[in-house]
């Protein structure tokens, strides 16, 4: 008996000197820990997320699965408070637990996506291009307008925006795959080329090369009156620079995302790509957001690569309460919410 009183007042004792090693976070508290971490993001707290998650990461018994989690959580919570260094190993480390994954960009605040795609271009250097796979990038497309130019410039992101997440609603058509807008953009901020340049081909072309793309869609829109609106494209091959297919759509001003809808299912079908009904009805039920959504959207796009975000959460709110379908805004109010809680905006 009384050696085991010793015994136990020696692991007491030690435990208080910390002579015995205890795991800081006990494996059954990883998951509480990580609901925890994933409510104080969205509340905008990434110093508490780094505190929190810091250590618990450090611990090689942690689970591959869960790892992940926490090493994103804290590339999201480090590039939050500026850490962008920080961030990418963070990344590069949630690509070494799992590398085939891919960040959805469309939910990501815009400091995460610029580290995302910094990191992933490093990992996409070298890789050779899936021969199967036809890759579509759709540039902006150049205002002409004789009416409301002006007002309507920011439409040049928005067209594209809006036919990339319609091009890409097609998740079962395996042989296209759709560069993302904020890819693009990053590409054009990295070669530092001016928007009056890329309605060139030649540097078009160049922009696709260096993106991957097989195929470039681009174009323009025009507002003829009041009563007329025109939106020309052209699908230009990338290796050669040779124009492969023209269209135009036209119809009212008012109607503009249900010309682009129109161009969306044309381009589908110059591209040789077959859709399904739904994926025909998900893009014209799009095509009923009116033109004012349409514009509070597009000008959240510019504020964003201009780095005004709390004028981006507002327009965002602006094109939700025009259009409460509209999910696309309702993405990136999400992705921004917690920049806003951390800094009040």
């Amino acid at each position: 008996m009384k050696k085991q009183t010793v015994t136990r007042w020696t692991i007491l004792l030690g435990l208080a000197l910390g002579l015995v090693a205890q795991p800081l976070v006990a494996t059954a508290d990883v998951p509480e820990s990580l609901t925890q971490a994933k409510k104080l993001y969205n509340q905008g707290k990434f110093a508490e997320v780094i505190d929190l998650l810091t250590t618990m990461a450090e611990q090689p018994s942690l689970a591959k699965p869960e790892a992940k989690e926490v090493y994103l959580l804290l590339a999201k919570a480090t590039a939050g408070k500026s850490f962008l260094d920080q961030s990418e190993e963070y990344l590069r480390k949630v690509l070494e637990i799992d590398p085939d994954f891919e960040l959805d960009l469309k939910v990501e605040p815009p400091q995460v996506q610029r580290v995302w795609l910094k990191v992933d271009e490093e990992r996409r250097s070298g890789d050779r291009p899936d021969p199967g796979l036809k890759t579509l990038a759709v540039l902006y497309f150049e205002n002409t307008s004789v009416v409301d130019k002006e007002k309507l410039d920011g439409l040049s992101k928005g067209l594209s925006a809006m036919l990339v997440t319609d091009l890409a609603t097609c998740t079962t058509c395996t042989t296209l795959q759709v560069v993302e807008r904020e890819r693009i953009q990053y590409i054009l901020d990295e070669i530092k080329l001016e928007q009056s340049e890329y309605f060139e081909d030649q540097s078009a072309v160049r922009v696709g090369k260096l993106l991957g793309a097989h195929v470039l869609l681009m174009g323009s829109f025009t507002k003829l009156s009041n009563s007329k609106m025109r939106i020309d494209a052209r699908l230009v091959k990338t290796e050669t620079g040779e124009l492969l297919k023209a269209d135009k759509v036209e119809g009212k001003p008012k109607d503009f995302a249900k010309l682009q809808a129109e161009l969306a299912l044309k381009i589908f079908a110059h591209l040789d790509v077959t859709i399904q009904k739904s994926v025909e009805r998900a893009i014209r039920d799009e095509g009923r957001q009116p033109l004012d959504a349409v514009l509070a959207y597009t000008r959240g796009l510019n504020y964003e690569d201009e780095q005004m975000l709390t004028e981006a959460f507002a327009a965002y709110k602006e094109a939700l309460a025009a259009y409460p379908g509209h999910q696309a805004a309702r993405n990136r109010l999400v992705a921004l919410e917690p920049l806003m809680l951390a800094t009040g905006g």
